[in-house]
């Protein structure tokens, strides 16, 4: 017992003077960090080039004089060892497919700059970045948009689908928080007497093989699961993809009043099936409650790429 008291008082003196040893490190001209405050980040894009000015920013990914300082869950404060004027960048982060442990910097919209931002030891300055896509062009493309506001729909049920897809504007409809453009979202509703609905877009996609990063951005409400999948014509076959399986937003019984904004990853899919002549993306459920009628409403659906 005595050689075991010993050998944890040895212990834990080194585990202190390491505490001590790593705690001088810290000491300098400055030892008390500057706070930078970030609430929430904005976007900012034009309508008719971009759609709808539609996010889910649920990180800060913070520079310093281009020094990465780290990824931070909004609300954040974060603490910062320089102090006087700086120049500052901060990136939208996003969840990837929904999922809160795949947290990455948004590609496709640019940082909000701050320049000489005047950082003071143990005060806080608040920052409210606003991003803005990257510019289109050479690289960055938007390969389809829909957002039911125009006179033709480019998606429509398939053979599989029991129930045809309602244009409405009603209250629960995806509405511009501006009042300015989107009116109108497509919703289905599934109910005892029908199974499931299945709803593509029209158009052949053909521009995003084995492109270097592609996402799929949409908004969504529903009471009940339903899948976000690709077809792709392949060596004279159509296939089915499922990508990724989008949860209720409501408790069970309720009407889906919560709209969710989801960026999902079409990159390894659409690299993987690189030599498919064309793809196109499905929305699909089945009444799996079988209690009941079960509503869903989609929206703003996009699909942007940076190629190679």
């Amino acid at each position: 017992m005595k050689r075991n008291d010993t050998l944890f008082l040895f212990l834990f003196f080194v585990f202190a003077t390491a505490c001590l040893t790593s705690c001088k490190d810290f000491e300098g001209d400055q030892t008390v960090p500057a706070y930078i405050r970030i609430d929430t980040i904005g976007l900012a894009c034009d309508y008719y080039t971009y759609g709808a000015n539609t996010h889910r920013f649920v990180d800060a990914c913070l520079y310093i004089d281009e020094d990465p300082k780290g990824t931070f869950e909004l609300p954040a404060t974060i603490p910062v060892l320089e102090q006087g004027p700086h120049n500052v960048k901060v990136y939208g982060g996003i969840a990837l497919n929904g999922i809160k442990n795949a947290r990455v910097e948004y590609p496709f919209t640019a940082p909000a700059i701050f320049n000489n931002v005047d950082l003071v030891p143990d005060s806080i300055v608040t920052l409210t970045p606003i991003v803005n896509y990257w510019p289109l062009g050479e690289n960055i493309h938007i390969s389809w948009m829909e957002d039911f506001d125009k006179g033709t729909i480019s998606m429509e049920t398939t053979s599989q689908s029991d129930v045809p897809m309602i244009r409405t504007s009603g209250p629960m409809a995806w509405h511009d928080p501006e009042g300015v453009h989107s009116t109108y979202s497509a919703k289905f509703v599934l109910n005892s007497d029908t199974a499931q609905f299945f709803f593509a877009n029209t158009e052949e996609i053909t521009d995003i093989n084995n492109v270097y990063q592609c996402i799929l951005e949409m908004d969504y409400k529903c009471s009940d699961t339903c899948c976000v999948g690709l077809y792709y014509m392949l060596n004279y076959t159509l296939s089915q993809e499922p990508l990724v399986r989008l949860r209720p937003t409501c408790a069970s019984g309720e009407d889906p009043v919560e709209w969710r904004k989801i960026y999902i990853n079409l990159t390894p899919y659409v690299q993987e099936y690189k030599d498919a002549d064309y793809f196109k993306l499905y929305l699909s459920s089945w009444n799996s409650r079988n209690n009941g009628e079960q509503s869903f409403y989609f929206d703003n659906l996009k699909i942007i790429y940076y190629d190679r």
